[in-house]
């Protein structure tokens, strides 16, 4: 199963991304950069869900700090402030809005992860309660 790195400073974020995601991803999680490199270091995860405005250290340095560390893992950030001038300009990096609605970042996941999609296609099991969750009409 693949593994997701979410880091975000905010705890309901952080449970709603694991309630969504976690029959498909192995999920861990951090409260700020600092803490999500160390824990970036010990699970080596194939895929990072990150927030921009967190204490100790943002998302923007955060990035940084991985591309120093020779790091290319696909970054999804999510971000409902994110003006033109942050927009990290960073190969592998992606921008979702941060809603409660999570296509965007579903679709962001997908395309980071591509072993994802053929598992929620396979397994209905799996993809149902994701859609359940993320986007009930």
């Amino acid at each position: 199963m693949a593994r997701m790195l979410v880091v975000d400073d905010d705890p309901a974020w952080r449970a709603l991304y694991r309630m969504a995601f976690e029959g498909q991803f192995e999920i861990f999680e951090a409260m700020d950069g600092q803490q999500g490199l160390a824990v970036f270091d010990s699970v080596k995860p194939d895929v990072i869900v990150l927030d921009l405005r967190m204490p100790k250290m943002d998302g923007l340095d955060f990035i940084r700090r991985l591309g120093h560390k020779g790091v290319h893992a696909p970054i999804v950030v999510c971000s409902g402030t994110l003006t033109d001038g942050e927009r990290p300009a960073i190969p592998g990096v992606q921008l979702t809005p941060k809603t409660p609605d999570l296509r965007a970042l579903w679709t962001a996941l997908r395309a980071a992860v591509p072993e994802v999609t053929e598992l929620a296609l396979a397994t209905k099991e799996a993809a149902a309660p994701l859609e359940d969750t993320c986007w009930r009409d």
